[in-house]
């Protein structure tokens, strides 16, 4: 019988992930608009700067997993020890992708490469914080736990940032200028970010099996080559179908991001409004997150993802429709938000059941490269989310810091509530058809891989 964890790491391993995201909210929300409107690069390079990152930090994402599978840190764990080296290496780099610094190419250049770096070393570290929610528990129930606890901390992210990010741009802006404004605002963050990864790696001491286990796989991920984890990836129809319905919910979620300063500043007229906006969607965020937990263990982590995205996707929809005000479109974005939340906080327990799957069909664990697979749905999104803002903004015809004309009112309106709609319904119909693990199969599956003999040949 596994040991039970403490409360304190059950509840409260969302902490470091939540300062991550806020640092990194910085960046969902406002590098567009940093760049059009505060540094104010032309729209060519802005479409070169958010390609060549996009496509790089797909790259990033897998490089990560292959770093995380292949090392192995001697002084913390295999997976503990980036919590307390990386975020001191992230945090610089960071912040300068939120500066200008010469003329327009040698800025973007600089903003590329820091974007490159930081998120390299970022996915890193965020991978670990996913791979340890296997490493410290084999039971199905503190994996529900523990995933919603780092969504708890994501939504919660959202909630702080969205109280204190636009303020502390215009303080710091006011007294320092505006561009700098976001580089001090950033600064603090990552200080935030670093303190938070330091506190998990403290909070989980002697929790990762590589430190002093005999019970430990990490030699196995390190003996595996390129591509025999391809190899096992590709033959893991579980794992690739959630990261196709991943790669949806995420395009979704980032449109929506990217575009609610447009929606405030152009559609509404009204900004500041997008401060209380953003406050009462991170308060529904951090509600569903929370409901998710009971919700999770009763439903089963399958059926309350695709049944709260269908009703995220309704609700999204309807926006388009009866949203006509700052009010109304706010509470429907609330309640689609609560929805999201709650299927979205079991997506770490739902790729360690797939590391799971694969062990139990493969006898071969890739928990490492797995879990980095975890952010490659984000980063796939992003590209996509790139395409739209750019191509999107041209196609409906926007200027920056100009009276809107009502074709680009109207673009703004379709794309901030009927993209993230069928975003949402997309991924549920996919990972509907094609996610058949509950469960009650996990439990299953560990007992067979724990029962197998050292010699005993794996399943085909």
């Amino acid at each position: 019988m596994a040991e039970k964890l403490g409360k304190p790491l059950l509840y409260t391993y969302g902490v470091a992930d939540m300062l991550f995201l806020v640092m990194v909210n910085m960046e969902m929300f406002y590098f567009t608009a940093f760049m059009t409107d505060y540094a104010q690069f032309p729209m060519g390079i802005i479409g070169i700067i958010l390609w060549i990152t996009g496509v790089v930090d797909i790259v990033c994402a897998l490089a990560a997993g292959i770093v995380l599978q292949k090392s192995t840190l001697k002084f913390g764990g295999k997976y503990r020890s980036w919590f307390l080296v990386g975020p001191p290496v992230v945090a610089p780099l960071f912040v300068l992708q939120f500066t200008k610094l010469g003329g327009y190419w040698t800025a973007a250049t600089i903003i590329i490469l820091v974007f490159i770096s930081s998120h390299l070393l970022y996915n890193v570290v965020f991978t670990a914080s996913g791979s340890m929610v296997g490493r410290l528990s084999p039971l199905p129930e503190e994996r529900t736990i523990l995933s919603t606890s780092r969504s708890q901390g994501m939504s919660a992210a959202g909630l702080i940032f969205s109280a204190t990010g636009l303020p502390m741009v215009m303080f710091f802006g006011a007294r320092a200028g505006r561009l700098a404004g976001f580089a001090i605002t950033v600064a603090v963050y990552a200080i935030l970010m670093i303190l938070g990864y330091w506190y998990v790696y403290w909070l989980t001491a002697g929790k990762d099996p590589g430190m002093d286990s005999a019970v430990d796989n990490s030699k196995d991920e390190s003996k595996q080559s390129l591509k025999e984890t391809v190899r096992l990836v590709f033959g893991n129809r579980p794992l690739l179908l959630l990261i196709v319905a991943e790669t949806f919910r995420n395009t979704g979620i980032l449109i929506t991001t990217a575009f609610a300063f447009y929606y405030f500043n152009y559609v509404f007229g009204n900004l500041p409004f997008m401060s209380v906006f953003l406050l009462a969607t991170s308060i529904a965020l951090l509600a569903g997150s929370f409901l998710a937990t009971w919700i999770a263990v009763r439903l089963g982590k399958r059926s309350t993802y695709w049944v709260f995205l269908f009703l995220s996707a309704a609700t999204f929809g309807s926006a388009r429709f009866l949203g006509g005000t700052e009010w109304s479109f706010t509470i429907i974005f609330c309640i689609g938000c609560l929805f999201s939340s709650i299927a979205s906080s079991v997506t770490t327990a739902l790729f360690t059941d797939t590391v799971v799957y694969g062990e139990w069909k493969t006898g071969k664990n890739i928990m490492a490269f797995t879990m980095a697979l975890l952010n490659f749905p984000i980063k796939l999104a992003i590209l996509v989310r790139s395409a739209v803002v750019t191509l999107g903004l041209v196609a409906i015809g926007f200027v920056a810091n100009t009276v809107p004309t009502a074709g680009v009112v109207d673009g703004i309106r379709s794309i901030m509530t009927l993209m993230p709609a069928a975003a949402a319904a997309i991924a549920a119909a996919v990972f509907y058809r094609g996610y058949r693990i509950e469960d009650r199969n996990v439990v299953q599956m560990q007992d067979e891989i724990g029962a197998r003999q050292p010699c005993e040949p794996a399943r085909v």
